[in-house]
């Protein structure tokens, strides 16, 4: 346990109490504390408002920053409970306020109470970690391959051109679509087509035209064509749809 004050007689009736639970460490200024924290990892830190180097609000903040000390509970121990301290407190990352002069035994069964918290936190996070599914070996081809194709939709060559550039055959390619998307790179590349050009409608000033090349349709024609059989309507009145309303028109057999 870090203990941060620059009034080390007003913790004499609390040391007591402490020693025989927790290792102790004394720092009686905010660079010195801020050090010790990051060094010795404290299961618990007991913070002064007010030091002579540095705002005891500032110190927590930096505590709360640094991945080395950010999951260990700050309970504020100060003179100065005014509410604006204790709501300040907290919003710096706090877990606790607790005012001068204060009852030994309210401290210790505050700050068991807060270790009690962050141990069932650990837990928590641990059994998630346990639980979440392992990553598959292929995933950094698949992500890679649909990154490229998301990158090139204007000047895509093919599947063949996909491969190539992820380092695979056409084949596996394939099977890895198939296997983790259920989809073929063909079919992919036209959701991925219809989607980006449903973006640049919505966040865009792009004529229907730019907006059919710069997704890699060869006239506007078959991008009107590709939007139609997704949406129900076309890349037109879906814009207007937008423009009139703030929400995209829907039509009637596309409708849930």
């Amino acid at each position: 346990m870090l203990l941060i004050d620059d009034q080390p007689e007003d913790l004499r009736c609390l040391t007591p109490l402490l020693r025989p639970l927790y290792r102790l460490s004394l720092a009686d200024r905010a660079q010195q504390g801020v050090q010790r924290a990051q060094m010795l990892q404290p299961d618990v830190i007991l913070l002064d408002v007010k030091l002579p180097d540095l705002d005891g609000h500032a110190v927590c903040r930096l505590l709360k920053a640094d991945p080395l000390t950010a999951a260990i509970p700050v309970l504020f121990l100060s003179a100065d409970n005014a509410p604006e301290q204790r709501v300040r407190g907290l919003q710096s990352g706090a877990v606790d306020f607790i005012s001068k002069p204060f009852y030994p035994e309210e401290v210790l069964t505050r700050i068991q109470l807060h270790l009690q918290l962050a141990q069932q936190l650990r837990q928590r996070n641990a059994a998630a970690c346990s639980k979440a599914l392992p990553r598959h070996p292929e995933q950094p081809l698949l992500d890679s391959a649909m990154r490229y194709i998301r990158d090139h939709l204007a000047d895509l060559q093919g599947v063949g051109d996909v491969a190539q550039q992820v380092g695979l055959s056409e084949k596996r390619l394939l099977a890895l679509f198939r296997e983790h998307l259920g989809l073929t790179v063909s079919g992919f590349i036209a959701e991925e087509r219809v989607r980006t050009g449903q973006r640049l409608l919505s966040e865009t000033l792009m004529t229907v035209q730019d907006i059919a090349f710069a997704v890699g349709f060869n006239n506007p024609g078959n991008f009107a064509t590709a939007f139609r059989e997704r949406h129900g309507l076309s890349p037109q009145a879906y814009r207007q749809g937008l423009r009139e309303t703030g929400e995209p028109a829907v039509s009637a057999e596309h409708a849930l």
